[in-house]
């Protein structure tokens, strides 16, 4: 094949052509070119092979190459697009964590069931919602257990922006002076809360009490703007019967599933009462905010309290005339971001597509007969380097579980035993090449 390296392009002058006509007298005649040495040797490509076939593109990217721009242009261009790619994919799957995270801050937007518009619910005589802020804090896979620390909102209707709790420097805030206790994981009933004024007149009315009084506020707000509480709640698995979407087992698709009940009592109105958590009040909705690594956590609430009805519509001798719960459910959805599935898919198609390149090598090598590509320790030594990497690149997924997960068994595993089959087989090829040869001297 001729060399790449280029002629000098010197003209050749008058004297000149009388020097190369004296050498070549008495010479043999040169044979010709055949078209492959031709096209080869022209580094213009000016052949006679027909344009777009196999042929022509070969001689095309041969003199391309010779000539050394154009390629170093095309794989600039071809890295410049991987990186650029990259980032807008990076960069598409960040904004719908933030969009994710703005949805959850509405919290009024996920409102299902009544509020309190009871005046009597507050000592300061206020007709607002009050509301729980959630900040994620962590989830622990180990416990199955996410983490959130509680405050208070106060808002005096639904379209209006929330306000922090016990702020008494915010106009459109509101505060308790003896504070609103919250109690977690039970409900509350009616009951005829009678009580006696300072004149000596019986005050007849109905109120909702918690259905356990033995149980302890896991938490008191409304005093302060910063006051606040921890919850733990414990997450299960979502779906039946569906392997890939367990908790833990079908990651990066496992879905989780966990729920609190919050109930609120004002501390006011139970000691006038003098029953302990005897004022339960209405909690009017939820709003979540921060985020935590690697995981996307949705929310819905249903608030079945409406002491609002108890004023009306009541029968003093029958309690059933009464709504029979009053009490804040929460319920959260944990699932894994986009982000961290697109990383877990790309980590497994990578495995593959080494795993089935190593395959056809071995195979073209051993049974097509390659005898060549067994020569030196190439083959080899790449078996070997990806028996040991192909695992690692599991190592480095976010989020990821104990080894055990459906993606170890369809994407880790097997192509880890490929690899090692592979690099047996090339090993015994080798030493039975070595072999024969060593027999044949």
């Amino acid at each position: 094949m001729a060399s790449y390296e280029k002629a000098p392009s010197m003209p050749l002058t008058a004297q000149h052509s009388s020097f190369v006509k004296e050498d070549l007298e008495g010479q043999d005649p040169v044979e010709s070119l055949s078209g492959d040495e031709k096209a080869a040797d022209d580094p213009h490509g000016t052949t006679s092979t027909p344009k777009y076939t196999i042929k022509w593109w070969k001689e095309t990217w041969n003199n391309a190459v010779h000539e050394g721009k154009w390629p170093r242009v095309a794989y600039c261009v071809l890295g410049f697009v991987f990186v650029v790619g990259w980032v807008g994919i990076m960069l598409g799957l960040v904004g719908t964590e933030v969009k994710y995270e703005n949805e959850n801050s509405k919290g009024m937007a996920h409102r299902e069931g009544n509020h309190n518009n009871r005046s009597s619910a507050s000592n300061d005589q206020l007709n607002g919602l009050i509301m729980l802020k959630g900040s994620l804090i962590n989830f622990d896979i180990e416990k199955r257990a996410l983490t959130v620390t509680w405050s208070g909102l106060y808002v005096n209707n639904s379209k209006e922006v929330p306000v922090d709790l016990g702020n008494a420097e915010d106009p459109k805030s509101a505060v308790y002076s003896d504070g609103i206790e919250i109690y977690r994981d039970l409900s509350s009933g009616p009951y005829n809360a009678s009580y006696l004024w300072d004149d000596g007149y019986t005050y007849w009315e109905w109120a909702y009490k918690i259905d356990n009084a033995t149980v302890k506020p896991i938490g008191v707000i409304g005093m302060h703007p910063w006051d606040s509480f921890d919850t733990d709640i414990t997450f299960t698995q979502r779906y039946q019967k569906n392997a890939w979407v367990q908790p833990l087992l079908g990651y990066p698709l496992d879905q989780w599933q966990g729920q609190i009940v919050f109930v609120a009592n004002n501390i006011w109105w139970s000691k006038l009462y003098k029953t302990n958590g005897s004022a339960v009040m209405d909690v009017a909705g939820v709003q979540l905010a921060d985020s935590t690594l690697n995981w996307r956590f949705d929310y819905s609430y249903k608030d079945i309290c409406d002491p609002s009805e108890i004023t009306i519509n009541w029968d003093t001798n029958d309690v059933n005339t009464l709504p029979g719960d009053c009490h804040l459910t929460v319920t959260f959805i944990g699932r894994r971001p986009p982000l961290l599935i697109f990383c877990a898919i790309a980590a497994v198609a990578v495995n593959w597509t080494c795993a089935i390149f190593i395959f056809i090598l071995t195979c073209e090598a051993i049974i097509m007969r390659r005898s060549y590509m067994l020569q030196g320790t190439d083959i080899l030594s790449m078996c070997f380097t990806a028996l040991f990497a192909l695992p690692t690149i599991r190592s480095l997924l976010p989020g990821a579980p104990a080894y055990g997960a459906i993606i170890d068994l369809v994407g880790i595993l097997p192509c880890t035993l490929i690899v090692a089959l592979c690099a047996v087989c090339v090993s015994v090829a080798k030493l039975n090449k070595r072999y024969r040869n060593r027999k044949d001297e």
